[in-house]
């Protein structure tokens, strides 16, 4: 929705603006073009392997850190921002690389860090987790029903041969359903957003815009499954656990779909949810 996106997001045409999300620079692109000559953007993401893109932009409004949510207020310790923008979607950049294990279309190894050179791989996690925690991981973050089914088959898999490859998660035993998706995208996503620890990233990146935004700043989120967008409609109406928001954020106005053309031509898009807040 990068259309709807930039039509919240822009409210000062010189303002100073952050990208969340940078992945391969779709967003930040669109919004030099739309700001004045004077305003700003900043971007950040946590893959590494996004720099490449980044030094693509020649443009000395522009400026790039490869950072993750949690370093945020660190990083930007005496600035303020006019909008900031979080898109919550894997890139279709990082789907296709087989070198991360992220998609289930293609048979990779099971990395799936969003920063290759940090933290523990989904690899090294599925072959030592316990059987309740891989289980607990499905349930609560994939929001898989046959989570305990499922996390004992791999754990009796992993007996006679490690679990490496993403199809030693396709090819499990999963229950019948009518549902369309492919019957592994919800522990795909689960092993993923473990791996990333991106529930408390999110929840970061959102406490952070309290500081870090100007008053009157907009904050335009984009997430794609029930879970992010749940912590981000509580954040917008002052319900995040542990924070005081009531005096901070509110809610503009009720959440934006894509339209059926933009499924259409990007089919990746249909389960997106775009909510927007401003800083009192």
């Amino acid at each position: 929705m990068p259309t709807e996106a930039l039509d919240n997001l822009l409210h000062n045409k010189e303002g100073d603006y952050l990208d969340c999300t940078f992945g391969t620079g779709g967003h930040s692109r669109r919004i030099l073009e739309n700001i004045g000559i004077s305003g700003s953007l900043k971007a950040i993401d946590k893959d590494p392997k996004v720099q490449k893109f980044a030094n693509q932009i020649l443009d000395k409004r522009f400026e790039f850190k490869n950072i993750s949510f949690s370093d945020l207020e660190n990083s930007f310790p005496s600035e303020s921002f006019d909008g900031m923008l979080i898109d919550l979607g894997i890139s279709s950049f990082q789907l296709d690389d087989h070198s991360r294990g992220f998609s289930f279309k293609s048979e990779s190894i099971l990395d799936m860090r969003m920063n290759q050179t940090q933290g523990l791989t989904a690899f090294e996690w599925l072959n030592s987790a316990n059987e309740k925690e891989i289980a607990d991981a499905f349930y609560y973050l994939g929001e898989e029903r046959k989570s305990r089914a499922l996390a004992k088959q791999i754990v009796e898999k992993r007996k006679k041969r490690k679990i490496s490859l993403t199809s030693d998660l396709t090819n499990l035993k999963f229950p019948y359903s009518r549902s369309k998706k492919h019957p592994a995208t919800n522990i795909f996503r689960a092993i993923r957003m473990f791996i990333n620890n991106e529930i408390e990233e999110l929840i970061s990146v959102l406490k952070s815009s309290l500081s870090l935004l100007k008053k009157g700043g907009k904050l335009v989120v984009i997430s794609f499954h029930s879970i992010e967008d749940r912590i981000v409609k509580n954040f917008l109406r002052g319900r995040l656990e542990n924070v005081s928001l009531e005096s901070y954020m509110k809610s503009e106005g009720k959440l934006i779909k894509p339209t059926e053309e933009e499924v259409f031509n990007n089919p990746r898009s249909r389960s997106a949810i775009l909510r927007v807040g401003k800083k009192l």
